[in-house]
């Protein structure tokens, strides 16, 4: 998990961060992978990745920049991914749970997962309450500080689609205590969320 990357954005920040969740895990789904860009920071010659996404262009992109046997794209929305018995140690929605059904996602994802696999999710939401409002306040001048360093490149700059259609942060915390028992949930630097659980 060595794999540099070029440009930076508020994305890519959590790439490390992931990458520490799924540990030594060797099969590893990446739902909504956009470019591949995190599919081949997490690649490692022992493990093999699978990387869907809704957008052909950005299969293609993906494809284009693969150089590897044991990464593979495929243009399929996480709701029509036929797994036909598969199963995998990581199911990651890196800023893409929100594209879709949260509840009916983290369903599926559960389903997919092997015992003791772990599913990432680094999600965007809207503020529910005042804590939520203080929180979101308070990272904005050391985020656009980072941003700056790093000079965020933004998603549509990388014509990668995009939906400001965020959930409330209480729908998500309501949806992780229905259904993840267990479940660990924070909050991000950089106006996301940070949540994973275990198929214990």
């Amino acid at each position: 998990m060595k794999n540099t990357k070029t440009p930076w954005n508020h994305n890519y920040a959590y790439h490390h961060w992931i990458s520490q969740k799924v540990g030594k895990r060797s099969r590893i789904l990446d739902v909504g992978c956009g470019d591949g860009t995190l599919a081949l920071y997490l690649r490692t010659p022992d493990n093999n990745i699978l990387g869907i996404d809704v957008s052909d262009s950005s299969i293609q992109k993906a494809n284009s920049m693969n150089p590897y046997d044991n990464v593979a794209f495929i243009p399929t929305s996480f709701e029509d991914y036929p797994a036909n018995g598969t199963k995998f140690d990581a199911v990651i929605f890196a800023a893409s749970i929100h594209h879709m059904d949260m509840t009916e996602a983290i369903d599926k994802a559960k389903k997919l997962l092997e015992k003791n696999g772990v599913l990432i999710v680094v999600g965007l939401s809207r503020p529910s309450g005042l804590l939520d409002w203080v929180i979101e306040t308070a990272r904005i001048i050391p985020s656009k500080i980072i941003s700056c360093i790093h000079k965020n490149t933004t998603s549509e700059e990388l014509n990668i689609d995009v939906s400001y259609d965020f959930p409330g942060m209480d729908e998500v915390r309501r949806i992780c205590r229905e259904q993840l028992c267990g479940h660990k949930l924070r909050y991000g630097l950089h106006y996301r969320y940070l949540l994973t659980w275990e198929n214990t």
